[in-house]
């Protein structure tokens, strides 16, 4: 009889034994799922930390290389900041004011053009892109710029009359030009372009 019932009573000691076995991987499997994940997050974190050390060290390197006049280094450091995570429209703002003041202006308006092409709606550095295609005779991307600025920001004074002086270096446009030189009157009366605006609406009542 005590034979008899031994076989059974090893067997469940097994069948215990085996779901002991088996909790226990579980368990182990489910701590290592969720050390990897704790070890992922971390692994992020000290990422983002280095990344953000980097791009404040480059962005630093720059306005030292500002501060020399050595605005070709300074470029190559913002550039790498902007590739490093720094804040785009700080980094791009700036890359606009180096390259302008070595009169760079196609390299420009390839930072700029970029840029618009990921955030559009950045009127800032639209009004500038504007700004530079205008200066190197491309008015009709200017013009094209101009128009998205003043439908979002129709207040903008120097927006108005940015617009006039690309209208009329088209030519075709010069009611609408007087329109903007009007509106900029309107809300700049004593602007600094208020007397060059003043002065092209007396020449075309003349």
């Amino acid at each position: 009889m005590n034979i008899a019932k031994f076989p059974r009573k090893t067997h469940m000691s097994a069948t215990f034994a085996a779901a002991r076995s088996l909790v226990f991987s579980l368990a182990v499997c489910a701590a290592s799922s969720a050390c990897a994940s704790a070890a992922a997050e971390r692994r992020q974190e000290e990422a983002a930390v280095q990344q953000e050390s980097t791009a404040a060290e480059l962005l630093k390197k720059a306005e030292a290389s500002v501060s020399v006049g050595d605005t070709t280094r300074a470029e190559e450091y913002y550039a790498s900041a902007l590739k490093a995570g720094a804040d785009p429209h700080l980094i791009v703002s700036k890359l606009l004011v180096v390259c302008v003041a070595d009169q760079r202006f196609p390299a420009a308006i390839e930072y700029a053009e970029q840029y618009l092409y990921r955030r559009p709606n950045d009127l800032d550095i639209a009004f500038a892109a504007a700004s530079l295609h205008a200066a190197v005779g491309e008015v009709s991307r200017a013009r094209e710029l101009l128009d998205r600025v003043l439908r979002q920001a129709p207040e903008w004074a120097e927006a108005h009359y940015a617009l006039a002086s690309v209208l009329r270096a088209e030519g075709d446009a010069l009611e609408l030009a007087d329109q903007h030189d009007l509106a900029y009157l309107k809300l700049s009366p004593d602007g600094p372009f208020a007397e060059t605006a003043r002065a092209r609406l007396n020449r075309d009542v003349r």
